[in-house]
């Protein structure tokens, strides 16, 4: 190459960059929340290109009707409700009694996991559900208030007294192991972590690569035994039994993809433990006002509700009643039980074999929750029934997450990076400082580039000479535009996206 050609490539060259530095100019005028909320959409796993299981209402026995009604009325998916109502009423009940499995008596702790894009009624589901707890722990909180403010008011001296003691609540949205183990050795014996934004749990300290098999090991110990049992320094000996903890973590899909595609927490029987419920995507919603309380089947789930929260608790949940089995039912489960047994050693749930094996005991507790709630005494064969179609939709569901890659946790590490990127001077940063200091997921090379290749082929990024890359706003030329759609809402209804917006031409599919 000569020197005059030289000079020309190395014009050209420049040109390109210059061009890319001015697409990336509008960046530093742009509000990155919005950028970031773009950049989700277009890499989120959509729920539209899943078929999602059909969720069996009817088997949730005497929360079925109060499902319906909030699904029906509050514009929410029946699988999303259902979870909500089924992780409160085993809050409610776990301290209360024990069911008999066929392995033995376990507690009635549920652990539950849903996913949903934001929008699909995570917040109205799970307020409905656990509203009479909320409504007594804020009134327990008030009423320490005014104790704290009367001894504080006092005078000084000997009749003064000790101030109040804490009360003693059931729920916390967030928690860490140290602080669950000091809330449950000190608090009630049944006490719950749900969260509507459980991102903050999984991307929380608790649960990051250092501390994860440390917080799945306590959970799971709470999960089977209820008991407490650690020395420390700081704090001495904790040594309790008969705790219970029962979870309901609701987040979005890709918030949850890098946790639940790890496979140590499977291995270590973490995920297996929980109920997962990945319900279909949010229909467009009418207009309308939603007034739970109007609804007949509501109050009645919140009039069992009170019953159960004013019933008294025990010291240790271990010596509770049981619930027993009926023998029709211990029959259908065990039957159950080695189909599962043939199906994840050698059938179709090889893949999820952890969660098959746990299956039947899953069911045991479901149906034990479904029969306190309703105020019987006995597992029938019918709630029996009832819990395996519940545990077959989660399995339905966590085989599509682990088979069928569809939470893939590409994507999320890709956002990370791009929020990450947002937070360096200009939104851009050099490829080596992206490994040494970058987002935990992206610290190597081959899942920088990964990471990177993703937001590139999304419009999001640009790589810039030098080694550098430079986090864009989502390009203006609309991918619904180039397939031949008026607006971004027209092509979704039609199954276009932009990773397969390719496949449309002219507003129509034209490509499988």
């Amino acid at each position: 190459m000569s020197v005059a050609e030289l000079d020309e490539a190395i014009a050209a060259r420049g040109a390109v960059v210059q061009t890319a530095l001015q697409r990336a100019a509008p960046t530093a005028h742009l509000d990155p929340a919005s950028a970031i909320q773009r950049a989700r959409e277009l890499l989120s796993p959509r729920l539209a290109e899943r078929d999602a299981p059909a969720y069996p209402v009817a088997a949730l026995g005497p929360l079925s009707d109060v499902c319906t009604a909030v699904a029906e009325h509050g514009q929410v998916e029946p699988a999303m409700a259902g979870q909500c109502l089924l992780g409160a009423a085993s809050l409610l009940t776990q301290g209360l009694h024990n069911v008999e499995t066929l392995a033995g008596v376990r507690p009635l702790s549920l652990y539950l996991q849903t996913l949903g894009d934001s929008g699909d009624g995570k917040t109205t589901a799970q307020g409905i559900a656990l509203r009479p707890v909320i409504e007594a722990q804020r009134q327990l909180a008030a009423d320490y208030r005014a104790e704290l403010e009367d001894w504080r008011a006092k005078p000084k001296g000997k009749d003064k007294g000790e101030p109040p003691s804490p009360p003693a609540y059931r729920l916390c949205a967030d928690s860490t192991v140290e602080g669950l183990r000091r809330d449950l050795d000190n608090g009630i014996v049944s006490q719950g972590m749900f969260s509507d934004e459980a991102a903050a749990i999984l991307a929380g300290y608790g649960m990051s690569a250092d501390m994860r098999s440390k917080t799945a090991a306590f959970l799971s110990k709470l999960f089977d035994a209820g008991h407490l049992s650690a020395s420390r320094v700081t704090t001495g000996r904790t040594e309790r039994y008969g705790v219970r903890m029962a979870l309901h973590w609701l987040l979005q899909p890709m918030a949850a993809a890098e946790t639940m595609t790890d496979p140590m927490l499977s291995a270590l029987g973490f995920w297996p433990r929980f109920l997962l419920a990945w319900p279909s995507p949010q229909q467009p919603r009418l207009h309308r006002p939603f007034r739970p309380e109007t609804l007949p089947s509501v109050g009645a789930y919140w009039q069992r509700c009170s019953e159960l929260l004013a019933a008294p608790l025990p010291e240790d949940a271990t010596d509770s009643p049981t619930l027993v089995l009926a023998p029709a039912a211990r029959l259908l489960l065990g039957r159950a039980f080695e189909r599962f047994e043939v199906q994840a050693r050698k059938g179709d749930l090889r893949g999820i074999k952890p969660f098959a094996l746990r299956a039947v005991e899953q069911a045991c507790r479901v149906a034990g929750v479904l029969t306190a709630f309703a105020g019987e005494v006995e597992v029938s064969e019918a709630s029996a029934r009832n819990a395996l179609a519940l545990v077959g939709y989660s399995l339905d569901s966590w085989q599509a997450i682990i088979e069928g890659g569809a939470a893939d946790p590409s994507a999320a590490n890709a956002l990370r990076l791009y929020e990450w990127l947002f937070g360096r001077t200009g939104a851009s940063e050099r490829l080596a400082v992206i490994v040494k200091d970058g987002p935990a997921q992206t610290r190597t090379k081959d899942k920088r580039d990964a990471a990177l290749d993703l937001l590139e082929a999304h419009g999001l990024v640009l790589r810039i000479e030098g080694g550098s890359v430079k986090a864009v706003a989502p390009c203006g030329a609309a991918y619904w535009t180039a397939a031949g759609f008026a607006t971004r809402w027209e092509a979704e209804n039609a199954g276009c996206y932009a990773h397969n917006a390719a496949q449309f031409h002219a507003g129509a599919r034209v490509a499988p």
